[in-house]
């Protein structure tokens, strides 16, 4: 068995730590860009949308308030369902942080049980190699398990991102924008300007206010529907971590017992 020194072991750890870390900050940047990146722009989406139709209508000064409370209703139901997403994904975090460090005690522990098996063979103590080899076999196992944890944990993150640009396309507002069409007929022009004059108030709230005002309820029923499916898939996942924690356990004694 080829000797094992500090120096290599210290180094294949850090190797490790390093590209473990690297690939959480990268994903962590890809989620909180891509969260805030889609957030901005449905917001945008929507405030604009008013906005031009205010100033179609020519009604912005007299509805501001509305409008900007309308803004503020919509901003609110994308920080909850997107503040749900944050949680989903810090609590995968925490359970990829949690089984990173747990690899990485394995592995401590196959390079000392490594030291001990040699020195068990040097002095031909039957039991103590018998003792080491198991552990080491079982440990090794143990590492294994470990990395298909933070192989899951991984994919789920990859899945939050995935799931952020999902939630996006549902919110995504669908209804057509009633802007001026451009009129080259003098006439016309004349006219479709003093029918929206005479009928600005009327057609702002009817063909403005009163849809947003519904495409904010229906965000808030599908907002509060993704919301309930978000807390059902963390419960799921603690319950399958703390599930698979216990079969490496059990796993691991087995060995031992052999």
């Amino acid at each position: 068995m080829p000797n094992i020194t500090k120096e290599d072991f210290k180094q294949d750890l850090q190797e490790l730590v390093e590209i473990e870390n690297q690939k959480q900050m990268n994903l962590a940047v890809l989620f909180e860009n891509s969260l805030a990146n889609s957030k901005e722009i449905r917001l945008t989406e929507f405030k604009d949308r008013l906005y031009i139709q205010a100033n179609y209508y020519n009604t912005l000064e007299k509805y501001q308030l509305e409008i900007d409370d309308l803004v503020t209703q919509y901003k609110k139901q994308l920080d909850k369902l997107f503040d749900v997403c944050s949680t989903r994904y810090i609590n995968i975090q925490r359970e990829l942080a949690t089984a990173v460090q747990s690899e990485i005690i394995v592995v401590t522990n196959i390079s000392i049980n490594k030291q001990n098996l040699e020195k068990a063979i040097e002095e031909n103590d039957a039991e103590k190699i018998h003792y080491y080899t198991n552990k080491i076999n079982a440990s090794i196992q143990k590492k294994l398990n470990y990395e298909t944890i933070v192989n899951e944990c991984n994919s789920r993150l990859e899945a939050c991102i995935e799931q952020i640009a999902d939630f996006s396309e549902k919110i995504k507002i669908e209804e057509n924008v009633n802007v001026a069409k451009k009129e080259n007929n003098r006439i016309l022009k004349f006219l479709n300007k003093l029918i929206k004059n005479l009928n600005r108030k009327k057609n702002f709230e009817n063909y403005v206010l009163k849809p947003s005002e519904n495409h904010i309820e229906r965000l808030t029923d599908e907002v509060d529907k993704s919301i309930g499916n978000l807390y059902n898939q963390i419960f799921e996942f603690a319950v399958q971590m703390k599930d698979n924690k216990d079969k490496i356990n059990m796993a691991f004694n087995a060995m031992m017992q052999g």
